[in-house]
């Protein structure tokens, strides 16, 4: 379909402030699409975890559709406050998380080592990295996001004013670049965690700034064709980037990008189910690691993979249910 810029502009300049208004004023509304997908890609973050799971790059789709609908939420969710107040939620939601399942993963580590006289191991858990990441390498993508989302949230503050299409324009083109980069050798490959994860996600910041933005407009139809202009060349570049061998991470970002364009372009009714379960999705992301250590002394060694990823996924759910019932619920 060719979109027409300057129809896009007539289209939706004049009701900005209006639906934007709305958008402060009143409840923002759950988009259900979100929901399945933060509950797909939970699943999708303990298979890639799976040692010897078999397609295990598919699986992490699960970390860009986190962050692409992280970062877009930020900027459809945005209240009239400033990055102070702004940073404060987010601590409590995210850092404070991160600092209470650090020192948990320490502990473990720390007698794990302690047991085995594994001297390296401890020196490890506190090491620099630990103190950049946290003692487990997944706990990298909380204060990530924290730190993004800051930036995202202050970018988003200084154009509000601007033209949307414009700032979705630019905001595309420089996410298409970052995920570009890494293929081409602009970041090095040789640094050390959690460096490769943090540039293997700064693609998702501008995409999802971009999508966050696409959101902001009233019309369904305007919406849903800028949406197009996001999701259609990032697509093309993942396609060329996996044509020319650079799978990671083409084929993740291509499978979450046109996932999360269809949960926000097609919105659905309600869903109860997906409700209930999307908020434990943090939770299982957070204590999967421990779970599926545990497994793997109970499990038999032949069993398939997908049995160990749904038993791993499900009892980390049911742990964070149980979590959400006591004092500890602040960390899940």
């Amino acid at each position: 379909m060719q979109i027409h810029t300057s129809s896009i502009l007539a289209g939706h300049v004049e009701e900005r402030g209006r639906s934007r208004a709305m958008l402060l004023s009143s409840p923002i509304a759950r988009v259900v699409n979100i929901d399945r997908l933060r509950i797909l890609a939970a699943f999708g973050i303990v298979w890639f975890h799976t040692e010897g799971a078999p397609y295990r790059l598919i699986g992490y789709a699960g970390l860009p559709i986190f962050l692409l609908a992280f970062f877009s939420l930020i900027v459809r969710n945005a209240r009239a406050d400033d990055t102070a107040c702004f940073a404060k939620r987010r601590w409590n939601r995210l850092i404070i998380p991160w600092l209470f399942w650090s020192v948990a993963y320490g502990v473990c580590k720390s007698a794990k080592a302690i047991w085995m006289t594994d001297m390296d191991a401890l020196r490890g858990v506190l090491s620099i990295e630990s103190l950049i990441a946290g003692t487990h390498i997944h706990l990298w993508y909380l204060p990530y996001a924290f730190l993004l989302g800051l930036l995202i949230h202050e970018v988003n503050r200084r154009t509000s004013r601007v033209n949307d299409t414009a700032v979705v324009l630019a905001a595309t083109a420089t996410g298409i670049f970052l995920l570009a980069a890494r293929p081409l050798g602009l970041f090095a490959y040789c640094i050390s965690p959690p460096l490769p994860q943090w540039s293997f996600g700064l693609a998702a910041a501008p995409l999802g700034f971009a999508i966050g933005r696409c959101l902001l407009i009233g019309s369904h139809d305007s919406r849903r064709q800028l949406l197009s202009v996001v999701t259609l060349p990032t697509l093309l570049a993942c396609i060329i980037l996996t044509w020319a061998g650079s799978t990671s991470p083409a084929v993740p970002y291509g499978l979450a990008i046109g996932l999360v364009y269809l949960a926000y372009a097609w919105p659905v009714r309600g869903d109860r189910v997906a409700a209930a379960i999307a908020p434990l999705t943090f939770g299982i992301y957070l204590i999967h690691p421990l779970i599926s250590f545990g497994l793997r002394h109970i499990v038999e060694a032949q069993q398939p993979s997908a049995i160990f990823i749904v038993l791993t996924a499900c009892l980390s759910g049911l742990v964070t249910l149980g979590l959400m019932k006591t004092p500890l619920r602040r960390f899940v």
